[in-house]
């Protein structure tokens, strides 16, 4: 079934790793001489998590669906601006490559999340049983 908690999902972990790398290469100081550049890609990359841990709040699968769609969108604008920042020398091919590489695995996952989503009718996920007693587990 769905797993219980966002922390349980690759896509989150993935997400994560990618955000805190995010963190890390827009805290050198070449990112300094553009500072709306760099407030972009952080806010931006705040936004992918934040996004993805209240659409996993929501009880139904339509408002899930839109914050992901809000997180996937997000994921690209990151690696747009950071193919941005590697055209003014702030960080090396190599890593650029792989944030691009890494941001659309992110955005296929986040996209097979949403249309499993669909393809389940929109059904409440199951997560909050406390109000049932029957658990539908077991179909996934």
């Amino acid at each position: 079934g769905m797993p219980q908690k966002l922390e349980e999902m690759a896509v989150f972990l993935k997400a994560r790793d990618f955000s805190v790398a995010v963190t890390a290469i827009i805290g050198r100081p070449a990112f300094e001489k553009n500072r709306r550049l760099k407030d972009q890609i952080a806010d931006a990359n705040e936004s992918i998590l934040s996004n993805m841990a209240e659409g996993f709040e929501q009880s139904t699968d339509p408002p899930l669906a839109n914050y992901l769609y809000i997180a996937k969108g997000s994921v690209a604008e990151v690696v747009t601006r950071l193919k941005s920042a590697h055209r003014r020398g702030w960080l090396t091919p190599a890593e650029c490559t792989e944030f691009a590489a890494t941001g659309d695995e992110i955005e296929r996952m986040l996209g097979g999340w949403i249309k499993h989503l669909a393809r389940c009718d929109w059904k409440d996920r199951g997560r909050h049983k406390a109000r049932t007693s029957k658990t539908r587990d077991s179909n996934d």
